[in-house]
This record gives structure tokens, C-alpha cells and sequence, in this order.
């Protein structure tokens, strides 16, 4: 897997270095490895995570390869780990000490250097898309909780039941988080830069197990969690 990831930041870094060739793109992602240790990584779930991560790449190429756009490419590949049981954003979001579940999610647009984030949300499945829903229907930057997750409903996204994001793996994390400390399972995130030399960059994350419920990490913080502009990098 190393490797694969190693070969993929090369590809990347050496389109940013040629940007002006138009027929050069670039897509870097990661899916938060957070305190994973061999003794928890079995053959079977190293490949189950490989092939999650080459299907998310392969989506975000194919727009990109076509000549969409790094915004596009950018959420539409953090939308599938968040559909995605496997990683800490969406569907496998991990569990509050309140045993529910509150995502976080951030977008940027390195042309334009607009953003949107949401924080906190219960309902949304993909909080990457009502991110980029705050950026381009609102004058905010920020929207949290409660307001984030009407918002969502109002602009059409996919709304679920919070049980949505429950699964039995992070719920055994929550139980061991109580017993002590809390767990690490880090963010998912993605940095695209598309043929006309534009940059994007997205997260979206779970937050900590055994989080207070109502807390907020970086990640929907822009410049902390997420940042892009075409004159310098994308993060």
C-alpha cells in the first residue's frame, strides 16, 4: 500500500511542476490511517482498503481526465469513503461519548479561493457535498450542526437517520475508548489539480472516538484542515 500512495504523490508533484502543460492533472488522496497497527491489519482488510482507495482514485481521474474540473474530482471522491464503512468520514464515522455520530467535512477552490465546511452534522450523508453546497449557495463559510443539516435538506442532498453511520466495528472502538483513552482513526481527505491548472482540496472526518458530543476538530476549520489557491498548494 505504501507504495501505491508513494507512486500516486509522485505522479502528483510532477504535474504540479509541469502546470503548463494543460493536458496535466494530478490527484492525491488519503484515508486516515490514524493509529492502525499491523496487529489490527489482516490481509484481508489491507487489500479491502486498497481496493477502496484505488476505486476512490479512479473516480477522481476519470473527471479528471476528461477535463472536469478539481472541484468536481475532489468531492467526488471523497464521497465514496464517505460511503464507505471502512473509513473514519460518513458511513464510518466514529461514535461521541453521547454514542452518536457528528461529522465534519471541508472544501476549497484554489481558482476562485472560496470555501465551505460543515461542522457537527448528523444527518448528511456526504458532508463533503453539503460543504460545497455552503460555498456555492451561501455567503458563509461555516455552517454547524442543526442549521448545517436543514441546510442540506433544503439544497436536496441525501439525508439518513444518524443510525446510518453506526457500525458495530466503530461502536466496539467506543467501548474501548470509554475504558480508556481515546481512539485515533484520523480523516479522509483529497488534493486535485485539473488540465486548466486549478487546485481543490477536501476533508471530511468522524472526528475522535469518545469525542464530547459538539466537538469540533480542524478539519472543517479552512487553513487548518483544508486550503488550496493555484499560487501556491493545496492541503
Amino acid at each position: 500500500m505504501k507504495k501505491y500512495i508513494i507512486i500516486t504523490i509522485v505522479l502528483f508533484l510532477f504535474a504540479c511542476n509541469d502546470r503548463a502543460n494543460q493536458n496535466v492533472f494530478g490527484l492525491v488522496i488519503h484515508g486516515g490511517a490514524g493509529t492502525i497497527t499491523k496487529e489490527n491489519m489482516n490481509p484481508e482488510k489491507e487489500t479491502a482498503y486498497l481496493n477502496k482507495l484505488t476505486e476512490a482514485l479512479k473516480t477522481g481521474y476519470k473527471i479528471l481526465d476528461k477535463g472536469g474540473s478539481s472541484i468536481d474530482a475532489v468531492e467526488a471522491t471523497i464521497r465514496i469513503m464517505e460511503d464507505s464503512p471502512l473509513f473514519n468520514a460518513g458511513k464510518g464515522a466514529v461514535f461521541t461519548s453521547a454514542g452518536t455520530n457528528e461529522l465534519d467535512a471541508s472544501i476549497m477552490d484554489g481558482n476562485t479561493m472560496q470555501a465551505g465546511a460543515v461542522a457537527g452534522v448528523k444527518t448528511v450523508k456526504n458532508p463533503i457535498s453539503a460543504a460545497r453546497k455552503v460555498m456555492e449557495e451561501t455567503w458563509h463559510v461555516l455552517l454547524a450542526g442543526d442549521g448545517a443539516d436543514a441546510f442540506a435538506g433544503e439544497q436536496g442532498l441525501d439525508i439518513v437517520p444518524n443510525v446510518y453511520f453506526q457500525t458495530e466495528e466503530r461502536f466496539k472502538s467506543l467501548m474501548r475508548a470509554k475504558e480508556k483513552e481515546a481512539e485515533k482513526h484520523g480523516t479522509v481527505g483529497c488534493v486535485a489539480l485539473d488540465k486548466k491548472g486549478n487546485l481543490a482540496a477536501g476533508t471530511s472526518t468522524g472526528g475522535l472516538t469518545n469525542k464530547m458530543w459538539g466537538r469540533v476538530g480542524d478539519s472543517p476549520i479552512i487553513g487548518a484542515g483544508t486550503y488550496a489557491s493555484n499560487e501556491t498548494c493545496g492541503v
